[in-house]
């Protein structure tokens, strides 16, 4: 560059650099150290559903689906998106240089010399934006916020998931039984088909009577088919669930009914609020409050300060010029038309859409809660009935109606009926297991409590 810097020149580019010092500080300090990989199946292994001919248990269930849910991957890379977002948020406006040459006089030329003694007058120029009203800190704190919303969000989502994880495994898990009450009924068919056939032969049965036998079991393959079919669906859904791919058409899961006395806490306050979605919706809350404050901020205008070295020597082709010569600037913009209160409005509108947000999901948590309650309970009285008083009831008319058959003593009607409620009872039977099971699990999830607590929102 055709001119030198004077001790003046210098000392007003040492300036600009200490006022853009804060900024290089600030990101070489950076956010914490970031969240391991979302993908965190690819540390603890892939995603693969089990091998060929292994059982499934629903603690293994749960496990896969903590590992491979594609639900709480996505959750996990907001994290870290968010702390790459408070990274953002703590650098400070850079430095602008300027560097030009003015005054070029083609007729005249630039004269003879050195690049220092040409005929041109050269100009160097450092600006650097300062931000006021304590917007740089606001933005930090916002993101910063922003990002503990996000970690209160995995915790919901992973609560939820693992939720219909455990839902979708026990709903399998019922499948699979209805299928085996299917099997052990057609077992018990074929043996009455064989002793029929014989009774048959020997003239104490009627053909009709078999016939109508023959018949009832075609009805229950029938229903055995829809009921692979619903489970081969189940099993299917829960590998979805879970985050594997296939259908678990080769895996066997285990039926680990939760005891029916298990005891469960009652519902408290506290309880309430320290929910993962209560805490991801009052860290939302504080999240907007933060982004208002920074809106608000933005109607204060920030300046830009400058500092400028011109070199325009004297020369007998220009006698005008001024030698070295320095200058500073200070730039103010002029809220004239706006003073950004479009944003501070709308920065207003979100802060109030996260509270009433908050107090939905506050209130939808409370009565969820006494809901799972009341089904819970529910479900348990009707288990315990179908155990205790329903279930034997069938087991005997039917073990009377297959010994009175077997003597001759009633009519193939009579059997069918007695096997047909048999069937349907032992159905209903599993059925209220996993209604109750499932109860269970969703009221557990529901009392579920987020590990870093409840945030804190300002006030309007």
């Amino acid at each position: 560059m055709p001119f030198v810097f004077s001790r003046i020149a210098v000392g007003a580019l040492l300036l600009l650099g200490v006022l853009a010092r804060p900024a290089a500080i600030l990101a070489a300090e950076g956010p914490a150290d970031p969240l391991p990989s979302a993908d965190s199946a690819d540390a603890a292994g892939p995603c693969v559903p089990p091998p060929a001919g292994a059982t499934l248990t629903l603690a293994q269930a749960r496990l896969d689906a903590l590992r491979c849910n594609r639900d709480i991957i996505a959750a996990r890379r907001g994290v870290e998106a968010s702390q790459a977002d408070i990274q953002i948020a703590s650098q400070r406006p850079n430095p602008v240089l300027s560097l030009g040459v003015t005054n070029i006089n083609p007729h005249a030329g630039i004269g003879s010399g050195n690049l220092r003694s040409k005929t041109v007058d050269s100009t160097l120029r450092v600006d650097q934006l300062i931000e006021t009203a304590n917007k740089g800190g606001l933005r930090v704190d916002a993101a910063r916020k922003a990002s503990a919303a996000a970690g209160e969000v995995v915790q919901a989502v992973v609560a939820q998931q693992s939720a219909a994880a455990e839902q979708a495994f026990y709903d399998a898990v019922v499948s699979q039984e209805r299928v085996a009450v299917f099997k052990e009924m057609l077992a018990l068919y074929d043996r009455t088909r064989q002793a029929s056939e014989t009774r048959l032969k020997a003239g104490d049965v009627s053909r009709a009577d078999v016939t109508k036998l023959q018949l009832d079991a075609l009805r229950a393959q029938s229903d055995m088919r829809q009921a692979m079919t619903d489970h081969a669906r189940d099993k299917a859904q829960l590998a979805q669930a879970m985050g594997v791919p296939g259908t678990l058409a080769g895996n066997r899961l285990v039926a680990d009914w939760p005891p029916l006395d298990t005891p469960v806490p009652q519902v408290d306050p506290d309880t309430l609020q320290r929910r993962p979605d209560v805490t991801a919706a009052e860290a939302r809350l504080a999240a907007a409050a933060a982004a208002r404050d920074l809106a608000r901020a933005g109607r204060v205008p920030d300046v830009t300060v400058g500092a400028q070295a011109e070199h325009y020597p004297v020369s007998a082709t220009n006698t005008n010029g001024s030698g070295n010569s320095y200058g500073v600037f200070l730039t103010i913009p002029l809220y004239v038309r706006h003073s950004n209160g479009g944003e501070a409005r709308r920065a207003e509108v979100d802060y109030y859409a996260a509270l009433d947000d908050r107090n939905r999901v506050l209130l939808e948590a409370g009565n969820e809660m006494e809901r799972l309650r009341s089904q819970l309970e529910a479900a348990r009285q009707s288990l315990r009935q179908m155990r205790d008083d329903v279930l034997p009831a069938a087991e005997s008319v039917a073990g009377s109606a297959e010994f009175a058959y077997g003597k001759g003593a009633t009519g193939v009607l009579d059997l069918l009926d007695a096997r047909r409620a048999l069937r349907q009872t032992r159905l209903d039977s599993v059925s209220a297991q996993g209604d109750y099971a499932k109860a269970l699990s969703a009221y557990r999830a529901a009392l579920q409590t987020s590990t870093t607590g409840t945030a804190t929102s300002s006030r309007p």
